[in-house]
């Protein structure tokens, strides 16, 4: 066949095809069923169906798209991230199955206070070239209390200094309070930072006990979120509830829900919608909003709080309590229109919230049962302090450092690198820390400070060794702590004779209340009487209030320890014989203070001196007067409380100080500021037979 032929050929069998398609038999509904064909089954159109609805989930996180159903689910664990970082984990416990508190509320023993950006201000408020006026009204009666910021360039920066909620008792609060709406955030949890005070940095902030941050400080993930509310300050301004320059007011008050003029109200505030979208410090929820916070009154619980964490949901409204209404320019306070009491669940704006609350009661008994602890284990220190000082005084033998050197203990400052224990004047300290309990050379760099061990000098009197435990730490940080694992505090008032010891309790403050003309601190209940520098002012701790107005001083936990506790003792001892004496050398001393002795010698023929003849020295009388050494709280020297020696010894070079190798007797007496044990027993001795060598 010729190709031209089989071309022709084949273009005809084509159209032939082509054609019969559109025959009556090619739509006839009878099915035509060849061996190698055959249709789906609902099995496998079910399962192609599940599989594209997996990719199709799969995807459309990734796009970046979320239900409302997944927002709350992350929403809930945002939560629950923040509850933790309160609180600590739940599930924790210790040996005697108290759970564990951690988290912030584990070491501030509180709340994290809620702080907001500084209040706005009206326009009308202004000064007249448009700066703020110093200082800030207080009350604001602006916006009420509402948070404002401004543009920097396309971002929107927060004005400072952060404002820390209260709940007024004057029920000016209609916005802007802890049992208001508001939108303050627990900065606490993620900065000691808390008021950012650009005049007086860094203002207000946490104290030592802060050991954060407890969360991951929150950032705007999305700053273009809000750009179709507002890109510029003036866009902003024209937000609803807008300014109205000639009526000098907003379209409706701010927290106002139902305005008697018909505006929209409260729920359809621009302003805060927008604000809201600023999430730069804010802990958000899953629709990337800032959370709201209250703390509140725990009603079944009286004395008990809760603190709130609530999501607006999906709807992004809500209606919270305002302490009242309002209408002709002015609010009408209702104290009970509160978050604790007020707060409608099933109000319109309130049922797609996302509430958690966090309960004080869970861990108030908690803190009350380790508190109760750590009170009882700060007193029996102060105890132990006590009687490293004074020993068992008064009544008691006094084996204490006042009964071995016979003075108050130094009070001693560290001063890089080592402690001293008076300033550069000198002046001796009236605060600091009392080293020499514990250790005999408390100036490492002075060894002029070193406290003396007895010697035949002044026998009896010196350092006998540790009377308080040496505190852990090295250098600065090596002093006496209280439970709560502060510094213990020593004061010493010259004028009264006494130190007081102090451990600042559960909250870590107390105040004097001074008022001394020397500098101090600040009486803030943290630092008065400590900073700044002024450690030799004159304490006096009569000033010292308990019951203070602040109630700073109400948990402290104060001990005072006065001279007369210890001094003066007395000693009376009617009459003392020595046999086989040598005239004018054998000699009798009583060391009744340090530096301080009283001699008698025989045959001197002083009247203290009593009669010798024949060898017998004889001193005093068993019907006294007169006495061979009385010492009692009128006489004109007084006795040291403790161990007191009588020496009577053979003085043989004649220096009036004991030697090493004269022959010598010790009488030891335990002196206390109780007279019920007077007189001592009569004492006899013979120098040939009682005496031996002084080592």
């Amino acid at each position: 066949m010729q190709p031209a032929t089989r071309t022709k050929k084949l273009k005809a069998e084509s159209r032939k095809k082509r054609f019969s398609c559109l025959q009556p038999s090619a739509f006839s509904l009878q099915p035509s069923i060849t061996r190698n064909q055959h249709g789906f089954t609902l099995l496998e159109v079910l399962i192609v169906l599940f599989i594209l609805g997996m990719i199709a989930l799969m995807a459309w996180p990734g796009l970046g798209i979320l239900d409302d159903r997944e927002r709350e689910r992350l929403t809930r664990e945002k939560m629950e991230v923040i509850r933790r970082a309160i609180v600590g984990d739940p599930d924790r416990f210790d040996a005697d199955g108290r759970r564990i508190i951690g988290g912030y509320v584990g070491d501030m023993e509180k709340w994290p206070d809620l702080w907001e950006a500084r209040t706005d201000i009206k326009p009308s408020d202004l000064l007249p070239d448009g700066s703020l006026p110093d200082p800030l009204p207080d009350p604001p009666w602006t916006f009420g209390y509402r948070s404002s910021g401004h543009f920097a360039g396309k971002k929107w920066v927060w004005n400072y200094p952060f404002r820390k909620l209260l709940d007024y008792a004057d029920h000016r609060d209609h916005i802007g309070g802890l049992e208001t709406e508001n939108e303050g955030q627990p900065r606490g949890l993620w900065t000691q930072y808390l008021e950012e005070h650009p005049a007086s940095p860094p203002g207000e902030m946490e104290d030592a006990r802060w050991k954060g941050p407890y969360i991951v400080p929150p950032s705007d993930e999305k700053p273009s979120d809000s750009q179709h509310w507002a890109e510029t300050d003036d866009e902003y301004a024209n937000l609803e509830p807008k300014w109205n320059p000639v009526l000098l007011k907003e379209t409706w008050e701010d927290g106002d829900y139902s305005p008697v003029d018909g505006a929209l109200g409260e729920h359809y505030d621009e302003k805060e919608s927008f604000r809201l979208l600023q999430t730069d410090g804010r802990l958000t929820d899953g629709w990337g909003r800032a959370l709201r916070f209250f703390i509140t009154a725990d009603q079944d619980r009286p004395g008990s709080t809760i603190f709130w964490i609530i999501s607006e949901g999906p709807d992004k409204k809500g209606t919270y309590p305002t302490k009242g209404t309002f209408a002709a320019g002015l609010w009408t306070v209702d104290p009970d229109d509160i978050m604790s009491k007020a707060y409608d669940e099933t109000d319109e704006y309130n049922k797609d919230n996302i509430v958690m609350k966090i309960y004080s009661h869970e861990w108030e008994a908690v803190f009350k049962e380790i508190n109760e602890k750590k009170e009882m284990e700060t007193e029996a220190l102060f105890l132990r302090i006590k009687r490293a000082i004074l020993g068992s005084s008064p009544g008691g033998m006094n084996d204490g450092f006042t009964g071995d050197v016979c003075r108050w203990p130094r009070l001693f400052r560290w001063e890089d690198p080592a402690w001293d224990d008076e300033d550069g004047i000198p002046v001796s300290y009236t605060k600091g820390q009392i080293r020499e309990l514990w250790t005999r050379t408390p100036n490492s760099s002075d060894p002029g400070d070193d406290v003396d061990e007895p010697a035949w000098a002044h026998a009896g009197i010196g350092w006998r060794g540790e009377y308080l435990q040496t505190p852990w730490g090295i250098n600065g940080e090596q002093f006496v702590r209280d439970a709560w694992d502060r510094e213990v505090l020593f004061f010493k008032d010259n004028a009264n004779d006494a130190i007081m010891i102090l451990s600042r309790g559960i909250d870590g403050k107390f105040d004097f209340y001074d008022t001394d003309t020397l500098p101090e601190g600040a009486p803030d209940g943290v630092n008065d009487y400590l900073e700044p520098a002024s450690y030799t002012e004159a304490i006096d701790v009569t000033t010292y209030n308990p019951n203070d107005a602040g109630g700073y001083n109400a948990d402290n936990i104060v001990l005072i320890v006065r001279k007369s506790d210890w001094y003066p003792g007395f000693f009376t001892l009617n009459r003392f014989t020595v046999n086989n004496a040598v005239s004018l050398t054998t000699k009798a001393c009583l060391f009744y203070d340090d530096g301080s002795t009283d001699i008698r010698v025989a045959n001197r023929g002083n009247p203290e001196d009593g009669n010798f003849a024949g060898g017998v020295w004889d001193v005093g009388s068993a019907s006294p007067p007169p006495y061979a050494f009385n010492y009692t709280n009128i006489t004109a020297n007084k006795i040291k409380t403790g161990a007191r020696y009588l020496v009577f010894w053979n003085d043989t070079d004649g220096d009036n100080v004991i030697d090493a190798g004269e022959n010598q007797y010790s009488a030891i007496y335990n002196i206390s500021t109780n007279n019920s044990m007077e007189p001592r027993n009569d004492i006899t001795l013979d120098a040939n037979v009682d005496f031996s060598a002084a080592p």
